[in-house]
């Protein structure tokens, strides 16, 4: 079977107006990918075969692209392994904080009025939002699932953990969003909350203390 990789998520694309040449758009897409971090080091990159016949071009196309970027040290081989993200890569340009302007002390206003006109729907109303069933078999099934997944839980479950979340979680994340949405980020600036409550309640408190 074959291995997985980020780089399949990411949107490789060839555009064919015959302005610029096939193998240098794959080696400008991989190269620029690299340098935002989208493609971070170590990812492995599908073989020559498999992008070519993704793109629908020559393999000669990519291999020709590999090769140059195997030259600059963008690229690393490895034997009965395949090709991979050069690990010695320069450190990605530093973008500092944005300032807070007028836009920024709205959204603070805003966000402050609309949490002090919440109000939680009350369960009489139909069709309301986090709202269940909650009858004598479903909360059978409920102790049944809990109990089970107690006995499961292994030494890390038992002690207090990192508040951002476990950081093999935050690794996976990172690697996603770099790979399927292009954003920039490492393993430290994600934060996992237990629901979109609590993750509202954080951005919220946030742009109300710029």
């Amino acid at each position: 079977m074959a291995q997985s990789s980020w780089s399949d998520l990411y949107p490789w694309q060839i555009a064919r107006d015959g302005r610029e040449a096939v193998f240098r758009q794959v080696y400008a897409q991989i190269r620029a990918a690299i340098l935002a971090r989208t493609l971070a080091p170590g990812a492995k990159l599908p073989s020559t075969r498999a992008l070519a016949k993704r793109l629908s071009i020559a393999r000669s196309s990519v291999a020709t692209a590999y090769e140059q970027l195997f030259a600059e040290g963008f690229l690393s081989g490895r034997v009965g392994s395949g090709t991979y993200v050069s690990s010695d890569l320069p450190e990605p340009m530093v973008v500092g904080p944005a300032r807070v302007d007028r836009r920024s002390r709205s959204t603070a206003s805003l966000a402050r009025n609309s949490a002090q006109a919440f109000e939680f729907p009350s369960a009489d109303r139909p069709f309301n939002t986090a709202r269940m069933l909650v009858d004598a078999r479903t909360t059978e099934i409920w102790r049944k699932l809990t109990s089970r997944t107690v006995r499961s839980l292994s030494d890390i479950h038992k002690v207090y953990s990192d508040p951002r979340g476990l950081i093999e979680l935050r690794r996976a994340i990172c690697d996603y969003a770099r790979a399927a949405r292009a954003v920039r980020c490492e393993p430290e600036q994600i934060l996992v909350t237990s629901g979109s409550q609590q993750a509202f309640d954080i951005a919220i408190r946030v742009l109300l203390s710029p």
